[in-house]
């Protein structure tokens, strides 16, 4: 009986896991403009609940922050709501928008896919620089809760053998 208790309450903990927001970083390099070679890194996340996979989506983004030219820029820099945006379930890349009296810097979605996604940055007086980004998924908790649980079953079953 105590077995089942146990296997429940890990059931309903890796379920409110599982909920909670995906988390990713990107990196990328200016590969146009006079800035070129650049480096820009960041990390952003959205709840993928609301996620239906059928035509075009935006999800709002529950975090952001972007670092380049030793600046950072988060979520409450922006001059938009910034968003993750899909096609039919698949990921397109970052709309992301500032604008200051010194510089515009934008991520822009892909067409396709987020392979063509991009960032581009032009100061007020200047000329545009622009390159495409990378992204690499964050471990999400549950992944680690689920490794965790797998290891908990395992050895109260072992413990039970004995007994």
């Amino acid at each position: 009986m105590m077995f089942r208790k146990t296997t429940l309450a890990l059931a309903l903990g890796l379920a409110s896991l599982a909920a909670q927001a995906a988390s990713f970083n990107f990196n990328g390099q200016l590969d146009a403009g006079p800035l070129l070679g650049q480096s820009f890194s960041g990390q952003y996340s959205y709840a993928d609940a609301a996620l239906s996979g059928s035509g075009f989506e935006t999800l709002s983004l529950t975090g952001f922050s972007l670092s380049f030219l030793g600046q950072n820029y988060g979520l409450a820099d922006a001059s938009l709501a910034p968003t993750a945006d899909f096609q039919d379930g698949v990921f397109l890349g970052l709309s992301y928008q500032y604008a200051s009296p010194a510089a515009q810097l934008n991520m822009t979605s892909g067409s396709l896919d987020a392979s063509n996604a991009y960032l581009s940055y032009q100061p007020t007086s200047g000329i545009e620089s622009s390159g495409a980004y990378a992204i690499s998924a964050v471990p999400e908790p549950s992944s680690w809760a689920l490794s965790l649980a797998g290891l908990l079953a395992v050895g109260m079953l072992a413990r039970r053998r004995k007994a």
